[in-house]
C-alpha cells in the first residue's frame, strides 16, 4: 500500500463526514504505509512493489483532489515553526504549536499531524504530538518513535485520539537529533459515517444490532439479500420493538436480528446506505460448513478470498473470484473448503481462526486483492493502520483502525509459512509473473495473514497469503485463469517437501 500522490497545498484544518467511525471507532490517521515500522538505514530506491495501489479504490470519489476526506477541516503549519520547503509544508523547529479554530475543540476528537520524516537518531522519540487544553494541560498525546517508523523520507500521519474536553491548541515537538517536515494538521470528530454492530458473524436471532447513523444524516437504504427491509424497522420502531436514540453527535437504531430479518437463511448480506455512507456485515445463522472438495484421500486445505470492498465496491473481488472459480477436481493428492470473508478487522481473522479450530485444514491459503501484480507475502505485521489515506480507510462495517496491535502481546512480525519458492515455480509455469512482498499493507489482509500462521503454527501447517492484481472485470477466461492461479498455489504446497 502506498499514498496517493497528491499535491501538498495550504494547509487546512477540516471535520471528516465521509469516512465512517466506529462503535468503537477511532477515526484515526496513523502511521502509514510508509510509516510504522523499525528502521534505520534505508536503501536509496526500493523495489517495485507488486501492492501498489492496494487501496484504490477507497479515493475514486471520495477524497477530494488533495487526497482529503470530504468535508473536512484543517489548519496550516504556522510559518513560525519552521522554514518552508518551498511546496507548502516547513522543516519544523524543535516545538511548534497551533491553536484551534473555535467549533473543531470539543469532543471525542482525532487531531493528525502530517509529517515527513528526513532524519532520526538510532533509537528513541522521534516526534511527539500534544493536545493541550486552554490551561495548558494535557489532553492526549502520542509520539513516533524510531521502532514504530517503516520509512523515512515519506508523508505520514501521526494522530493523537481525544476522549473528551476542549482543545485549545496542539503542540509538536520533534527530537534535538531529528529532522521533520509539517505539511497540515487535521481534526476529526472520532464518530463519524454509518456503522453496523455487531459485524459479519454468526448470530442468534435474539441477538441486539444497532446501526450508527451521524449527526445530519438520514437512514436511506436498508437490505437484507438485496430485499428493502427499511418499512419494517420503521414499524418496528412504531411498535416499541426497535429503539432510535439520537444524541448531539449521532443516531443509534437497534432492534434484534430475528425481528430486521425473520425467516433469514443461513447467511444473509445485509447493507446499509445513509447519506453517501455505506456499510455492510454477513450475519450467520450457523458456522460455516466444514465441507471438502476434491481427493476424499487428500490433505485438506483452507483457500479463502474476501467479499468486495469498500463496503459499496462495484465490483467483484478478484479473490473470491479465484476461490470460486479453483475447481477441486484438478488437484492430485488435496481437498479444499472454500470460505469467501467479510472485509472487516477482527472479525475476518475470527471467522478464518474459527474454521481453522473446528475443521482442521492442514494448511491454509488465503487470497485477497492487492495492487498491479500477483504478490506472494513474506511477513504479516502486528498493526491495523491505513493512514497512507488521509482520514484512513474503513472496513465495510464502518471501521478505521489506526496504529492498533492485531494481539497486544504477539509477535511484531509473523513470517509465511507456504512454500513460496514452490508456487514461484508453478505460477510461472502457468505463464504467469508473481513477485514477493514483504509489505502487505496494513489492512484487512495484513490482520488475517498475521491470524492465519498463528493459528496454524502450533499443527505444523502451512499458511500464508497471496495478493491477486487488482482487476474489475471478468469474463469467463479471466475467472478461468484466477481458479488455475488458485488451484496451482495449492497443489504447490501440498506437493513442497517439508
Amino acid at each position: 500500500m502506498r499514498p496517493p500522490d497528491v499535491a501538498r497545498r495550504v494547509l487546512r484544518l477540516r471535520l471528516v463526514r465521509r469516512l465512517p467511525s466506529t462503535l468503537a471507532l477511532a477515526l484515526a490517521l496513523a502511521a502509514g504505509p510508509g510509516a510504522l515500522l523499525g528502521c534505520a538505514d534505508l536503501p536509496d530506491a526500493a523495489p517495485a512493489d507488486p501492492n501498489a495501489g492496494l487501496l484504490r479504490d477507497f479515493v475514486d470519489g471520495k477524497f477530494d483532489d488533495a487526497g482529503h476526506p470530504l468535508n473536512a477541516k484543517v489548519i496550516p503549519a504556522p510559518a513560525a515553526c519552521g522554514d518552508s520547503d518551498g511546496a507548502g509544508a516547513i522543516a519544523l523547529d524543535a516545538t511548534c504549536e497551533l491553536p484551534l479554530p473555535a467549533g473543531a475543540m470539543a469532543g471525542r476528537l482525532t487531531l493528525n499531524a502530517r509529517i515527513r520524516v528526513r532524519q532520526h537518531a538510532s533509537a528513541g522519540t522521534i516526534v511527539t504530538v500534544t493536545a493541550l487544553d486552554d490551561s495548558g494541560a494535557t489532553l492526549a498525546t502520542e509520539a513516533l518513535t524510531v521502532a514504530r517508523l517503516r520509512a523515512r523520507d515519506r508523508w505520514l500521519d501521526l494522530p493523537v485520539h481525544v476522549e473528551g474536553g476542549a482543545v485549545a491548541r496542539l503542540r509538536i515537538t520533534v527530537a534535538s537529533s531529528a529532522q521533520v517536515d509539517l505539511d497540515y494538521v487535521e481534526v476529526f470528530p472520532r464518530r463519524l459515517g454509518v456503522v453496523i454492530s455487531p459485524g459479519s458473524g454468526v448470530t442468534a436471532d435474539a441477538d441486539p444490532i444497532t446501526f450508527e447513523v451521524p449527526a445530519g444524516k438520514r437512514l436511506e437504504r436498508l437490505t437484507a439479500d438485496g430485499v428493502d427491509v427499511l418499512p419494517l424497522l420503521t414499524r418496528l420502531l412504531e411498535d416499541g420493538r426497535a429503539t432510535r436514540i439520537t444524541t448531539a453527535f449521532r443516531t443509534l437504531y437497534t432492534t434484534t436480528v430475528g425481528d430486521l430479518v425473520p425467516g433469514r437463511a443461513d447467511v444473509t448480506e445485509l447493507r446499509v446506505h445513509a447519506s453517501g455512507d455505506s456499510s455492510r456485515v454477513q450475519l450467520r445463522a450457523t458456522p460455516a460448513p466444514c465441507v471438502f472438495e476434491g481427493d476424499p484421500a487428500g490433505t485438506p486445505v483452507l483457500v479463502t478470498g474476501f467479499q468486495p470492498f469498500p463496503a459499496d465496491g462495484w465490483h467483484e473481488n478478484i479473490s473470491a473470484v479465484a476461490v470460486g472459480a479453483l475447481d477441486p477436481a484438478t488437484l492430485t493428492g488435496a481437498q479444499v473448503m472454500r470460505l469467501v470473508l467479510p472485509v472487516e478487522y477482527d472479525r475476518a481473522a475470527a471467522m478464518i481462526t474459527e474454521v481453522i479450530a473446528r475443521c482442521a485444514p492442514a494448511h491454509v491459503i488465503s487470497f485477497g486483492q492487492g495492487g498491479g501484480a500477483i504478490a506472494l507475502e513474506e511477513t504479516a505485521y502486528n498493526l491495523q493502520d491505513t493512514g497512507e489515506l488521509s482520514g484512513g480507510a474503513p472496513d465495510n462495517r464502518g471501521i478505521i483502525r489506526a496504529a492498533t496491535p492485531i494481539a497486544a502481546a504477539g509477535p511484531a512480525t509473523r513470517a509465511s509459512r507456504l512454500p513460496l519458492a514452490a508456487i514461484d515455480e508453478a505460477l510461472l509455469a502457468l505463464g504467469e509473473t508473481p513477485g514477493r512482498s514483504d509489505d502487505p499493507g496494513r489492512y484487512i489482509c495484513n490482520n488475517v495473514m498475521y491470524r492465519d500462521v498463528e493459528a496454524i503454527e502450533a499443527s505444523g501447517g502451512r499458511a500464508g497469503f497471496i495478493h491477486l492484481p487488482y482487476t474489475t472485470s471478468f469474463d469467463d477466461a479471466a475467472r478461468a485463469r484466477w481458479g488455475r492461479v488458485a488451484a496451482a498455489a495449492v497443489q504447490a504446497t501440498v506437493d513442497a517437501p517439508e
